[in-house]
């Protein structure tokens, strides 16, 4: 047995799903797997195997299973957050969109001759009031 620490359950059992899945891909299939899959499959029929180089649904697969348990995590939490900060950005858009379509809509059904009868807006202030605290220009020198 090696000296590593005990790590947490999850952690022991990422590593014991790492050996269990190691020793499943190195071991001989059953004879009677062999056979059951040679005779329900047609031949013509794509089969995975260790010598698929060329079908980029294996190479993806092969990839996943050659991958740590770790990186698979951190790669589906990082998607996760892409997905997201692209559906706040669809939410944000389709939000634009509607208050665009609700603001042609009350433009449109006004009457040509209310514009005119508005009081005119006053310009607007700023929101921020800019207050110098400072009593150096330059407190540093």
């Amino acid at each position: 047995m090696s000296k590593e620490p005990i790590g947490s359950v999850a952690e022991e059992a990422a590593k014991l799903f790492a050996v269990l899945q190691n020793a499943a891909h190195d071991a001989p299939p059953a004879e009677e797997t062999a056979a059951h899959q040679t005779v329900d499959e047609p031949a013509d029929e794509h089969k995975l195997g260790p010598d698929c180089v060329w079908c980029p649904v294996c190479q993806l697969i092969h990839r996943v299973r050659s991958t740590s348990p770790e990186t698979i995590e951190q790669l589906s939490t990082a998607a996760a957050h892409v997905l997201g900060s692209v559906r706040s950005l669809l939410e944000a858009a389709a939000d634009a969109a509607r208050q665009t379509r609700e603001d042609a809509a009350s433009r449109s059904s006004r009457p040509e001759e209310e514009p005119a009868q508005e009081p005119a807006q006053e310009p607007a202030r700023s929101r921020v009031d800019r207050i110098d605290v400072s009593e150096d220009p330059e407190p540093w020198d």
